[in-house]
């Protein structure tokens, strides 16, 4: 945080599943940590992202036979998602945040 925001602006957003409650990310004055619930994909459009590439990685054949190959499927995935689903995505976040605010934090449609 400190080489990407340097003068300490920055907000670290993580969504406490276990291997993110480092005590050097919960106690510390270099950054503000924003609360996020855990499993919270209604909340975080980066989710939807990570299913997208699943998806396309599972339809692969035939599956990746090692490591070094599995990175170079994921990365040409990544490097070819459309711009298109991105926009959407951050277009319909007060939209996500909205059905949040009526279940009172439950579970959305999302």
């Amino acid at each position: 945080m400190a080489f990407v925001f340097p003068t300490g602006n920055g907000i670290f957003q993580q969504d406490y599943a276990p291997c993110h409650k480092a005590r050097i990310v919960l106690h510390t004055d270099e950054f503000h940590l924003m609360s996020w619930p855990p499993n919270s994909s209604d909340r975080n459009p980066m989710e939807h992202i990570w299913n997208v590439m699943e998806r396309q990685l599972r339809a692969q054949t035939p599956p990746s036979p090692n490591i070094s190959t599995l990175r170079d499927r994921c990365l040409d995935i990544w490097y070819n998602l459309s711009p298109v689903m991105y926009k959407n995505l951050v277009a319909c976040m007060p939209t996500r945040v909205a059905a949040v605010l009526k279940v009172k934090g439950g579970a959305t449609c999302y």
